[in-house]
């Protein structure tokens, strides 16, 4: 089914799923509103909030049935470790991610060297979609579950709004698309791509989408995809290790941990990091507070237990996969 939704949608050379969204809140602003002013006299009346009760409980538990048919049961299928013959720990320690850092830091200098800063700047963002497909093909030879035809990337039409919602992609199930902010900077465009492609095969929870992006980054042998996904598992990796070591009180030695990172990675690393930086920087007032709690929610509602932080626990499938392929991160 996700397939031929994105045959159909892949027809059209825009991303109808934002238009289906925006649609699809236009109209039940306008039902709410409609019926408000329908009942605005009989408000006060103890019949009005039992009738409205369950009207809210039909409309949202309708809703609720569509998105596990078409979307949610992806959330309770089981995860990808049985396909890549992973053990997956389910904590780490502040060594390991110390390690894993360090690891880390060592690649992304690694990998820079190989992209001088004009090859970074004249980087077409249309071609990185073309690049995306072209690694899942690659990689679909070694992992035959992650073949992806029918490929669907639209570059969103009104990005300024995930500013406010606070998104840079997401997949429409109701189209089949995925649809990524042509505004993002440059270096984290792959993995992104990558991560919202894991997600039209099927893979719902955001730690798996996180990890598939993480396989195409490591198995690539192009530069900027395996720089892009470095750059950010090493956000997440340092991360997790700060909040260890607030959380046991250790201030001083995470000043060190900060400033050590920081001498190690080298200066073109530091600025690709500080634009990154600066271009959330750049946004964060516009956030909606509430758009993220409710996010958070909904992951909790979908078996992600960490909520917003599921997007981090893909250290731990980091940590089981270099255990396992250490000749592809070294």
């Amino acid at each position: 089914m996700a397939a031929g939704l994105r045959f159909f949608s892949g027809l059209l050379p825009f991303a109808l799923g934002e238009w289906v969204f925006v649609i699809i809140v236009i109209i039940l602003l306008f039902n709410t509103l409609q019926y408000l002013f329908q009942v605005k006299t009989t408000y006060k009346a103890k019949e009005f909030w039992i009738t409205a009760g369950k009207k809210t409980t039909l409309t949202l538990a309708k809703l609720y049935v569509v998105f596990q048919l078409i979307w949610g049961l992806n959330y309770h299928q089981d995860n990808p470790a049985e396909s890549f013959n992973l053990t997956v720990p389910t904590v780490y320690t502040a060594a390991e991610m110390d390690t894993l850092s360090l690891e880390l830091i060592q690649e992304l200098n690694t990998e820079r060297q190989k992209m001088p800063e004009k090859a970074i700047i004249n980087f077409n963002k249309k071609d990185i979609f073309d690049a995306a497909v072209r690694e899942f093909k690659q990689n679909a030879q070694k992992h035959p579950f992650l073949q992806y035809n029918y490929p669907c990337l639209k570059f969103s039409n009104i990005p300024t709004l995930g500013d406010y919602l606070g998104y840079l992609a997401f997949y429409q199930p109701i189209t089949g698309e995925a649809i990524i902010r042509g505004d993002l900077p440059i270096l984290t465009l792959p993995f992104t791509t990558c991560h919202e492609i894991a997600h039209q095969l099927g893979y719902a929870s955001e730690t798996e989408a996180n990890f598939i992006a993480f396989v195409i980054g490591s198995e690539s042998k192009d530069p900027l995809f395996k720089y892009s996904m470095l750059l950010q598992l090493f956000s997440y990796a340092q991360l997790e290790h700060l909040n260890i070591l607030a959380a046991n009180g250790n201030f001083k030695q995470w000043e060190a941990v900060v400033k050590r990172n920081k001498e190690l990675l080298s200066p073109a690393v530091l600025q690709d990091r500080l634009k990154i930086k600066a271009f959330f920087v750049q946004r964060s007032g516009l956030l909606i507070p509430a758009s993220a709690t409710l996010y958070d929610q909904f992951l909790l509602w979908n078996k992600q237990s960490k909520g917003i932080e599921s997007y981090n626990q893909v250290v731990l499938w980091a940590l089981a996969y270099k255990k396992k392929h250490p000749q592809l991160t070294n």
